[in-house]
């Protein structure tokens, strides 16, 4: 048991880190491509690779899946890929720089902390709340990198809220049901469906504007599609089943971290000391949540507090 969640934890880990380079590839992409466009692209390569790993997995089953099964696969589908991350694409154009996308998207635990108390039935405890506090204080140093909003930055910060509420909310149903159906049968109909559902929208798109955008920026497309997304998604729902909502969306608070220095190397932009501040309280808040997690494995209720 112990060396599961330290693979979950692992692969946790190198999820997000994939994830934290979706925005320094899709400000290289720009608005050469629609956001529609992006995520059709993304989650409709990503559900067709992981079903085809979850092929012998469905032809095991005991039970076909019913209704009811995709029903649950589209809900999260709807929630987690088609309206979370159409919302965050379009955010991506609007801010100024990449890091503080994965900032604002960074801040999801806090709807997590909400969602999972009713959705999972996650207690609330002290050590948690010290964790979201922390790492709440180091995002608002990246959110406070220039000294102060302006429209259009107050816009791109509303938008990111809530592609990061939906995106939690899908955390927290993926975690509810991820024992019954496995990472890729869960992952790969959820983004399938997802996709679907934005392909309508997206035709719309490419009717008005065409693939020339497409055509120039598909390497950059095809990176965030194939690794940012299909890949770092596996690794990521894989920990998830091997750990809490919370745990697992308390990651999150790595990604204005990580994508900053990927922004610095790759996009040139610039780190101040309000950021490396930043960086410093939120691998602080991390170790808060990892400690705490290890403490409560080793106790004689190990398991009982995540549940009430």
């Amino acid at each position: 048991m112990r060396h599961e969640k330290v693979i979950g934890f692992l692969a946790l880990f190198a999820g997000v880190g994939l994830f934290s380079t979706v925005e320094v590839a899709s400000k290289l992409v720009g608005a050469r491509v629609h956001p529609l466009q992006m995520v059709f692209i993304r989650f409709f390569l990503t559900g067709i690779i992981l079903l085809a790993l979850a092929a012998p997995a469905l032809r095991k089953r005991s039970v076909p899946l019913g209704s009811r099964d995709y029903g649950v696969f589209a809900l999260n589908g709807g929630i987690g890929f088609a309206l979370a991350l159409v919302l965050f694409h379009a955010a991506i154009l609007v801010f100024e720089k990449a890091a503080s996308c994965a900032v604002v998207f960074s801040a999801n635990p806090i709807f997590v902390l909400l969602f999972a108390r009713f959705v999972n039935r996650e207690s609330w405890s002290v050590p948690k709340w010290a964790a979201m506090v922390t790492g709440i204080v180091g995002v608002a140093c990246f959110a406070w990198e220039s000294g102060a909003f302006t429209r259009q930055s107050l816009a791109a910060l509303s938008l990111m809220l809530m592609a990061a509420m939906l995106f939690a909310l899908s955390v927290c149903i993926v975690r509810r049901v991820i024992i019954r159906y496995g990472v890729f049968v869960l992952t790969g109909f959820s983004a399938l469906f997802g996709s679907l559902m934005v392909l309508p929208f997206a035709l719309v798109v490419t009717a008005h504007q065409g693939l020339a955008g497409l055509a120039n920026a598909w390497a950059p497309t095809l990176y965030v599609a194939l690794l940012g997304t299909a890949l770092a998604y596996g690794l990521y729902y894989y920990g998830l089943g091997h750990g809490t909502a919370f745990q697992a969306s308390m990651m999150f608070f790595l990604k204005p971290v990580m994508a900053s220095v990927l922004a610095v190397l790759v996009l040139g932009e610039h780190i101040n000391r309000f950021m490396l501040l930043g960086s410093a309280l939120i691998l602080g808040g991390l170790m808060i949540t990892v400690s705490g997690h290890l403490f409560a494995s080793r106790g004689p209720n190990a398991g009982a507090s995540e549940q009430k």
